[in-house]
């Protein structure tokens, strides 16, 4: 294989070139896809509030000293953090039901196993039997992580990769403030109804993908790894524009994906994840996720009304979590589009800088002996716009870099794996968390501040940036070496430059290949 050269800059992409590409199918099928994310949203900040409801805490919590109920730090990392136990064998066995069935009915059995575990936790009288039934619907996550960012990161051209598949965070994020206003709504409920009907809801997102799923086609690139390179080909003419469709285009570039998947004919072992340059791949889908839950997310996320609560704000905990999930929503629009114009790395270094500045704001106030109005609304505000940027940045973007950097051959399963380590990291923070509320309180802004600082710098020095190139692509960049600053200027050559051509076109009419 030819050395990479340097590349010139080409033309620059735009918002409304990106808006060119996308189709209503394509668009529609992205937006079902997207919608899983929904259920790992809705979950972790349902019952974020769930366990302060007074309902929930006559339930499964015990005597407090006047006269309520409460959950205890250990009992509520117990409950918080064993459910991910789930998520990591769902993250583990999604490559296998893809691989074997496809996506689409890989959606339709996560649902399935979705809706026991709901029924589960609802029917519960004792603390195990809710926790297993929080086990079994995050096992459903982690196959509906896996499957959504996988397919969209297969169907869609790699100009506009990032804001789909950084789509996730969009909707995680909605599943956030739904289960939000669900809480505030019963955060006063003494009666069971208080917190059955918080866990229930979440019934509503498997439900319409059980429906939804029927609408959207195969990835065209699983389709040709299975032989089915004319469908393949007719499902590129549904999600491309009919520009593309008339002029050939889709056919080229079923041809571009064939070639490139028949240097990757049989799916790797999982040891190949560690052997070579895809060593290097692996290490940078891990190390974003690792950094993507250690800057803090899990404590705001999950701990946000406990954390109110320590620091004397409990008057309006649920408020002030429903305000910040609709700032993260915002922060998560403003940052689709930027991760294609602006780019991956650029965004994670940034991101992380400014997550760090305000979770060392929050330490600052927090730890205050006493508390003034304004102290009060600058440890908020410093609070929501660590969940500002953190949803703009990291949150989407480590989801984006680690469903595009594995091989073909290895995709899912580089996927899965790193998916494992998130959730590995995330169960150490969540089942962390509640002892260093109880400890520490405010400082643990420190803490995490300064774990955002490190993530900074491992981003301007490991992270290549990888917008506006086909999964194809990245072969060859990895395979020469290609240091992570220069894989934006460095040009490819061969079937994976064909495929990032034919999908980065702005021009349908005057383009020839």
């Amino acid at each position: 294989m030819p050395r990479s050269k340097e590349s010139p800059k080409g033309d620059r992409q735009t918002l409304k070139s990106m808006l060119n590409k996308m189709t209503p199918a394509l668009f529609s099928a992205c937006f079902i896809t997207a919608m899983l994310n929904m259920l790992f949203g809705f979950d972790t900040t349902s019952f974020a509030g769930v366990q302060s409801i007074p309902a929930f805490e006559r339930k499964f919590g015990t005597p407090t000293g006047d006269g309520g109920y409460g959950l205890s730090g250990s009992r509520a990392s117990f409950m918080s953090s064993v459910a991910f136990s789930g998520k990591f064998f769902g993250t583990l066995t999604a490559p296998i039901f893809i691989e074997l069935l496809g996506h689409r009915y890989t959606m339709w059995i996560l649902c399935m196993i979705s809706f026991v575990g709901i029924i589960i936790e609802c029917t519960s009288h004792k603390v195990v039997q809710f926790v297993l039934g929080r086990i079994i619907v995050y096992y459903s996550v982690g196959l509906a992580e896996n499957t959504s960012t996988t397919y969209q990161s297969e169907i869609v051209p790699a100009g506009v990769r990032g804001a789909i598949v950084g789509s996730i965070q969009l909707f995680i994020q909605f599943g956030q403030i739904f289960a939000s206003g669900i809480n505030k709504r019963f955060s006063t409920e003494t009666k069971p109804k208080g917190w059955i009907i918080p866990v229930a809801v979440q019934a509503i997102v498997p439900v319409i993908i059980v429906f939804g799923a029927f609408l959207i086609p195969n990835a065209p690139r699983w389709l040709i790894s299975k032989g089915r390179k004319e469908d393949a080909i007719r499902t590129l003419e549904k999600v491309r524009p009919k520009e593309d469709v008339a002029t050939g285009v889709c056919k080229d570039e079923a041809d571009a994906i064939e070639e490139a998947l028949n240097n990757n004919v049989d799916k790797g072992p999982w040891i190949d994840l560690f052997k070579g340059t895809n060593l290097r791949r692996t290490t940078i889908a891990a190390m974003v996720f690792i950094f993507q839950q250690f800057t803090g997310q899990g404590f705001v996320s999950q701990y946000s009304p406990r954390f109110y609560k320590t620091v004397g704000l409990s008057e309006n905990a649920f408020l002030y979590n429903i305000i910040s999930g609709v700032v993260a929503w915002v922060g998560v629009l403003i940052g689709m589009p930027l991760s294609d114009l602006v780019g991956r790395r650029d965004l994670l270094i940034w991101g992380a800088v400014l997550q760090g500045i305000f979770l060392f704001s929050m330490a600052g106030i927090g730890t205050k002996s006493s508390f003034t109005t304004s102290d009060a609304s600058g440890l908020v505000a410093s609070v929501m716009l660590f969940n500002f940027f953190f949803a703009m940045t990291w949150a989407p973007i480590a989801y984006v870099v680690a469903s595009e950097i594995g091989t073909a051959s290895l995709r899912e399963k580089t996927m899965a794996f790193t998916s494992t380590i998130n959730v590995v990291a995330a169960f150490i923070v969540a089942f962390c968390v509640p002892y260093l509320l109880d400890d520490i309180g405010a400082n643990i802004g420190w803490l995490f501040g300064a774990i955002s600082f490190v993530a900074a710098i491992y981003a301007y020095f490991f992270v290549p940036e990888i917008k506006n190139r086909s999964l194809e692509e990245l072969d060859e960049l990895f395979e020469n070496r290609i240091s992570a600053r220069k894989f934006a200027s460095t040009q490819t050559h061969g079937a994976g430059r064909r495929v990032a051509e034919l999908e980065n076109r702005t021009n349908l009419h005057t383009a020839h290949y």
